[in-house]
């Protein structure tokens, strides 16, 4: 039943990519599709089921993959550094893409592979979208190894960047937010990781739900989307640094008040930890966290995402699986 090389059975998750323009992709040629076990050479079908069959996909198309991303020049159209209070220093890039591809980073979990112009491709930086307008791309850039060096180097007003955008999962557990917008969404976000937090609020409020956001500094030392997101209209509060990384704070919060939804923006550490008090209650709420998982192509051929037998860059895990982080 395999098209390519088969792989050793294992799990079927959801795939972001799935009923996309890029479904199906390489690894469904390849035998390593996420989502379909029938594609990955086994007996029966036990899918990660998204709202469509991709094997019915790939017959459709012939047995042959959809391209996949495209390359493309975002210029730097601005840039603003934040004065970190520790030794982390980070900046706010604004660039500009084809509208095409920002309109399809309105989602919250985009993010963009931005590189210095003319450079390989490992050193791509897998950036959350902080803001999606018009042809516009916001981010927030920590700068703290080679790669991130590389980029602060080549961000200058005016500049050339190469970009391959969109991409999805940069948030597991998105599938609840989608359900869940118009509810009630608690968000606790610290570091550089306040970015994506921007993004979901806004998600959030769009759709007539209400959103909270506990922010800290993390180890960037400052809190940086507050402002922002009490204009789109949230309710903030700016968590001072304690011993116990503010999680009696935060476990208040969901004791005494009813949310329908959880995310966490931040450390795996901090997702464990929200994890595990959601596990204390007696009637949680959904939980939704930002994949920290490492990764040069975002398309599931590189390996560097692959955990527990699953390319973590494509596939939606549940939320049992933030304990694993």
């Amino acid at each position: 039943m395999s098209f390519g090389a088969s792989m050793p059975p294992g799990p079927s998750a959801r795939c972001f990519d799935a009923g996309s323009t890029y479904c199906p992709c390489d690894l469904a040629a390849l035998g390593h599709c996420v989502a379909c076990s029938l594609l990955r050479g086994e007996d029966s079908c036990i899918c990660g089921w998204s709202g469509l069959c991709v094997y019915q996909e790939f017959l459709r198309s012939r047995r042959t993959p959809r391209p996949r991303r495209e390359s493309l020049l975002a210029e730097v159209v601005e840039r603003g550094d934040l004065r970190a209070q520790g030794q982390a220093r980070a900046f706010i890039l604004k660039v500009a893409v084809p509208a095409a591809v920002c309109a399809w980073c309105v989602f919250p979990g985009s993010f963009a592979l931005l590189r210095p112009r003319g450079s390989p491709e490992r050193f791509n930086v897998p950036l959350s979208v902080m803001e999606a307008r018009g042809d516009r791309l916001t981010f927030a850039v920590e700068v703290k190894g080679p790669k991130t060096v590389a980029l602060d180097s080549a961000c200058a007003k005016g500049r050339l960047l190469t970009a391959v955008a969109p991409f999805w999962s940069g948030l597991q557990g998105a599938g609840s937010l989608s359900r869940l917008a118009a509810g009630k969404v608690l968000a606790v976000a610290k570091g550089i990781s306040q970015a994506a937090v921007l993004h979901a609020g806004g998600y959030v409020l769009g759709r007539g739900g209400a959103f909270k956001a506990l922010l800290g500094p993390g180890v960037l030392g400052q809190v940086f989307v507050d402002d922002l997101l009490r204009k789109e209209g949230a309710l903030v509060e700016v968590m001072p640094r304690s011993k116990d990384h503010n999680v009696a704070r935060i476990y208040s919060e969901l004791c005494n008040e009813s949310y329908d939804l959880l995310i966490s923006e931040g450390s795996d550490q901090q997702h464990r930890a929200l994890s595990g008090l959601l596990s204390s209650l007696e009637e949680p709420p959904a939980f939704a966290w930002s994949s920290n998982m490492p990764m040069t192509c975002a398309e599931g051929i590189c390996g560097a995402c692959l955990k527990d037998g699953v390319r973590g860059c494509k596939a939606d895990r549940d939320a049992g699986s933030a304990q694993e982080l």
